[in-house]
């Protein structure tokens, strides 16, 4: 079947769950609301691109249809303001991928100031990482190609990279060294992989936009 229902249940799960949800980005934003007849303005980036991104990674390399239907729902558990989100997604899609859609789920701790958690909650990621399975291995790899490549087409994008590097939670140089732990992490797992060696050139293009520390004043 080129298209199980899997696919679609969890294709529907995902864009009525993150519906009026959108990618980080400069100023409130408020100001991505619009009438239902109204196109977005084009910095408003609906957050289910991500998801989509995610998946069609996963598809390039061959992934199974429970991990690209995890791939849809893999924020579901953190985003969503579903009460019985691990219910809903066993309902819609089955155990296997609520699995993996559990494996990478990370604390987000809402009721913390979440730039003061971004270094505790990214360590638990790397080190939860050493102990999923492989599918889950894949789809956090994706995951992190995905955020990485959408964060690179910010900073080239442009006029001035502090303004994208400003909405994060955490600066460039907390940043690049998430990246580079977890692609350390999924290189150990994945070996040889494709989506590894993808991260590893996106990796190093992040370096670039590193800002360098100026010159010692005396």
């Amino acid at each position: 079947m080129l298209f199980p229902p899997m696919l679609e249940a969890a294709a529907r799960l995902a864009a009525q769950g993150h519906y009026r949800q959108f990618r980080k980005r400069e100023g409130d934003d408020d100001c991505c609301a619009t009438t239902i007849e109204d196109p977005l303005p084009a910095d408003c980036i609906p957050y289910i691109t991500h998801l989509m991104g995610t998946m069609a990674i996963l598809a390039r390399v061959g992934a199974s249809d429970a991990v690209l239907a995890a791939a849809l729902l893999h924020d579901y558990l953190e985003d969503v303001p579903d009460p019985h989100g691990a219910a809903t997604i066993r309902d819609a899609v089955g155990a296997e991928v609520l699995a993996l859609v559990r494996a990478v789920t990370e604390e987000k701790r809402p009721e913390q100031n979440s730039e003061d958690t971004w270094r505790v909650r990214k360590t638990e990621q790397i080190q939860h990482m050493a102990g999923m399975e492989e599918n889950a291995v894949l789809l956090k790899t994706a995951d992190l190609l995905h955020n990485l490549h959408s964060l690179l087409t910010d900073l080239e994008a442009a006029s001035d990279a502090e303004t994208v590097w400003s909405r994060l939670n955490a600066g460039p140089e907390d940043q690049i060294w998430y990246f580079s732990t977890m692609l350390e992490e999924a290189r150990r797992r994945l070996d040889g992989h494709r989506l590894v060696n993808d991260l590893d050139r996106a990796v190093d293009k992040l370096r670039v936009w590193i800002p360098r520390p100026g010159p010692a004043k005396t």
